[in-house]
């Protein structure tokens, strides 16, 4: 799942400069309009039911016929929604064409949400291989859509056909490679359990959404695009642990973490031993990162992302610790308590609106500072809620992160010493300290990690 991650990357950054050869800022700046209607309405549909019939039992009762109608319904409806607001929205904007794009977007809706079930199927049965050779089979199928498009000056409709092939390709490997398959039964009785989960999933992603989306819309209004450009770009690089490690280990382990919830002792030895390998990979990476930030952005991207360099520093502390702390979602949801996981959402969004307000008056670079400090302060205040659902104690929970935090705090310094004057050198030794810090970080703990393996 990371490597799918990995190529998700790599095919962005061979293809995005092919189709802009051939396509506009403007026919660019169209499909951005337009995209985040989709992806709203999207979570929107999702409801957090496929998320829950992983937990359930084998794919073939009639609570997963039952969820799969409802997400059926839910994605049409939602796909009947955006035709109705497409004339408002494209007059709203004083963009006529957005009517078509969007009536056009409409239709992956319901193809995302009649693939929910099937994937919660392929994911409950650990085919993971399956699963990412789907996801690479039809984002390649939807680039050579766009590029072929796109070189016979079909413009903006080549991302609007990207993104339906892309969704239409992903349903029917799904359906074909999925032990599921639907039956016409339907009883929202056999649906009520995975309906509250869902609603309290679908609370907690909607109240990140809105909260992700409007940090951007705030300091666009006050700094302009520039600066919005400079803030999406350190978040771009920030975002890669939990894109490249955290996000594909979380899809993995949670229909293994559901299978094993009432076995309280391997549910907290194994939470425990992922936290350690997780502190010991991100900590020193994100601090080594941030160190080399100028060398990275400066080498790397050009001198005009100069820029971008002190505020992914700022941002760091954060982003060192999101990945590792993101594992407790994983076991919170498998518990069945989203609940918890809804209310920490919410009191994380109240705090963080109050934080950006106060800091955008003063830059971007404020701003990063208040992300900074609301996710570290926000993250030891949850922890004493989190934890004890779990099953842990914050002691135990604390000792996961003593090696890996010296040790990164030994390598930066070593690194501030030392640090050459080439970029390509600087980047290297902050790349090899981060590696050896990490290394050492796992065989200090080997005792522990032994424990746990055995």
């Amino acid at each position: 799942m990371g490597f799918t991650n990995v190529v998700r990357l790599a095919v962005q950054f061979v293809s995005v400069p092919i189709l802009a050869r051939f396509l506009s800022p403007e026919d660019y700046g169209l499909a951005a309009m337009a995209m985040p209607v989709i992806l709203f309405l999207m979570t929107l549909a999702d409801a957090g039911l496929a998320a829950s019939l992983v937990r359930s039992g084998p794919p073939d009762g009639p609570a997963w016929h039952t969820c799969f109608w409802l997400s059926g319904l839910f994605g049409t409806a939602a796909g009947l929604a955006v035709a109705l607001v497409a004339p408002e929205a494209a007059s709203l904007l004083g963009q006529p064409r957005l009517t078509a794009i969007l009536l056009t977007l409409a239709a992956v809706l319901p193809l995302q949400s009649l693939t929910l079930v099937p994937g919660a199927a392929l994911q409950q049965g650990g085919r993971f291989g399956v699963i990412a050779t789907t996801e690479i089979t039809a984002m390649g199928s939807g680039v050579a859509v766009a590029v072929v498009l796109a070189n016979s000056g079909c413009g903006v409709w080549a991302l609007v056909w990207q993104q339906v092939v892309f969704y239409s390709v992903r349903l029917v490997f799904t359906l074909a490679r999925s032990s599921y398959r639907p039956k016409a039964i339907f009883d929202l009785h056999d649906a009520r359990d995975h309906l509250t989960f869902g609603r309290n999933l679908l609370g907690a992603a909607l109240i990140s959404f809105v909260s992700r989306s409007l940090e951007n819309l705030v300091i666009g209004r006050v700094w302009g695009t520039g600066a919005v450009g400079v803030y999406a770009m350190a978040f771009q690089f920030a975002r890669l642990p939990s894109m490249l490690v955290t996000g594909p280990l979380q899809y993995v382990l949670y229909p293994h973490v559901a299978a094993i919830r009432g076995n309280e002792r391997e549910w907290k030895i194994l939470f425990l031993f992922l936290t350690r390998l997780l502190a010991a990979g991100c900590l020193p990476a994100v601090a080594l990162a941030a160190a080399a930030s100028g060398p990275i952005f400066t080498g790397l991207l050009s001198e005009k992302w100069t820029p971008v360099a002190p505020i992914f520093v700022l941002v760091a502390p954060a982003t060192a610790v999101q990945p590792v702390t993101a594992l407790i979602g994983t076991f919170l949801m498998a518990t069945g308590r989203t609940d918890v996981q809804f209310r920490l959402a919410a009191r994380y969004a109240a705090l963080w609106l109050a934080g950006l307000l106060l800091a955008v008056g003063h830059g971007v670079g404020a701003v990063a500072a208040a992300y900074t400090l609301c996710v570290l302060f926000f993250t030891l205040w949850s922890l004493r809620i989190s934890l004890p659902v779990i099953g842990c104690s914050f002691t135990a929970y604390g000792r996961c992160f003593l090696w890996p935090g010296t040790l990164t705090a030994a390598a930066l310094l070593v690194y501030h010493l030392a640090a050459p004057a080439a970029w390509w050198a600087d980047i290297g030794l902050a790349a090899g300290l981060a590696i050896v810090a990490g290394g050492v970080a796992l065989a200090l703990q080997r005792r522990a990690l032994r424990d746990v393996t055995t």
